[in-house]
Order: structure tokens, then sequence, then C-alpha cells
């Protein structure tokens, strides 16, 4: 068994800003905090930002968890702040595992020019959290149920492997998304090669300045992004939630929370 200094793992950054009162009310309207177990805790919290948090693509690589939430959408590196942040504040150690994966992902939602302008190589990340005496990767929140449920509907005879449209599986009909205590995964099957380990995503993004550079190129901003959250949203369809489960909170709830 593994021995860590949870402490180090535990602090606010920049990025990771549960002390926002966003996320601080956030906490306190689901109660996690309150949940008995480590594993109930993780449940509830990975659910939140796979499901209520909707798959889509942001406008800067490089936001706070307070940004993620409030915007209730985003890719696999917005949601990995978001659900880091939240981890923290229940005192669930976390860090991040970069990686490069194909852009094999991107095909069926661009067209085949987008696709072919497109890098070949997609930043990602995955959260790596402190449970059970070992460091266990966590990769299957980037793609939203909803969405999910869609693409498998217009693929109703498809099973096996799956590579496009946001994913990249072995078993299409039933990825291995759920959190049951384990790894999950939902995109790390278009693996191309791993960064390293950073202790916080503000870490990452220091050491890889290019990763948010990326995102503020006129083809991301003017073609790749638009396009992205265009294509998904039209497969999403009709059933698309209004806003993730996330409610902004009223000024009396604000003054007690800077009260606590």
């Amino acid at each position: 068994m593994q021995t860590i200094h949870s402490a180090h793992y535990l602090q606010p950054t920049a990025l990771l800003d549960f002390d926002n009162i966003a996320i601080r009310h956030l906490l306190h309207q689901r109660g996690w905090a309150n949940l008995e177990s480590v594993y109930d805790r993780v449940e509830a919290v990975y659910q939140y930002v796979k499901d209520e948090v909707l798959y889509g693509y942001c406008p800067d690589f490089q936001i706070p968890a307070s940004k993620v939430l409030k915007q209730g959408m985003g890719s696999n590196l917005d949601k990995t702040i978001l659900l880091m942040a939240l981890l923290r504040a229940l005192g669930i150690p976390c860090r991040v595992q970069a990686d490069l994966i194909d852009k094999v992902i991107h095909r069926g939602l661009l067209g085949w020019l987008a696709y072919k302008l497109c890098p070949p190589d997609i930043y990602h990340t995955a959260m790596q959290m402190f449970y059970n005496g070992r460091w266990l990767t966590i990769e299957g929140y980037a793609v939203d149920r909803f969405y999910l449920g869609e693409l498998q509907a217009m693929f109703p005879d498809y099973s096996g492997s799956f590579y496009g449209y946001g994913i990249a599986v072995l078993n299409f009909r039933n990825p291995p998304t759920r959190w049951e205590g384990g790894q999950t995964s939902i995109q790390a099957k278009a693996f191309v090669c791993e960064l390293g380990l950073f202790d916080d995503p503000d870490t990452l993004f220091q050491a890889h300045p290019e990763i948010h550079k990326r995102s503020r190129t006129r083809l991301y901003q003017r073609v790749l992004r638009p396009r992205l959250n265009k294509r998904i949203a039209a497969l999403r369809g009709n059933r698309t939630p209004l806003a993730s489960g996330f409610v902004e909170p009223r000024l009396q709830e604000l003054s007690d929370l800077k009260r606590s």
C-alpha cells in the first residue's frame, strides 16, 4: 500500500478554486460533505461532473473550476479541473495525468476539411485519485449520458470497439464510464503518449503552455470549436437539459456562506 503526504494534494490553486463562493454553494446545496463514505462522495461528484456538466468545448482550455461550473459544459480538460476541485474540497487527494490522444475522437463531429485541419494529436487529461491506498485513474466523465445515449441510438446494431464522435472505447454498448470503485474510461483508447503526472492543472499549464496557446488559435476559435459544439448539440437533440443541476446562489445564501 502506498503512502502520500495527502495535504499536498488537497490544496486550492488558481484553477482549483474550490474556495469560490459558487463552488461552496454547490457543495452546500448537494450536501456531499455529509455523505459518510469516500466511495459515496466520489460517486456523487463524479456523476455530477459527468452528466450535469454537458460535453462541449469552451473558449479556453485554461479556466478555473468555478467558471466551468458556471458555463455548465466542458471538454475533458475542463471537466478534469472541476472534478478535481470538488474532490479536494471533500478531502479526497487527487492529481492530473496528462496525455496526447489521437484526433480520431473528432471523427464524425467534424466535416472532412475541418478534420483534416485539426491537429493530429489532442491534449487530454485524466484525474488520478488516491483511493484505498493507491492512485486510481479516472477518465470516464468527459461525455454526458444524454449525448452518449443518443449516439448509441444512432448506431443501434453496433457493438465492440468504437472510435469517433468524442469517444474511444472497446465496448460501445457498455463503456466503462460508471464509477464502481475502479478505473473509468471514455476516450483513453485513443491514447498516443503520456505527457506526465502533475500535482495540479496549474502546474500542467505552466509546464506545457502550448496547451493554452492552442485554444487561442483562430483554427480552434473560428473553425473547430463552433463546429464541434454545433454537431454535439445536434446529436444530443431534444434530450438536452436546459441547464446543469447547478443553481446560482441567491443573495441571502451568499451572505450565509460568507459568514460560515
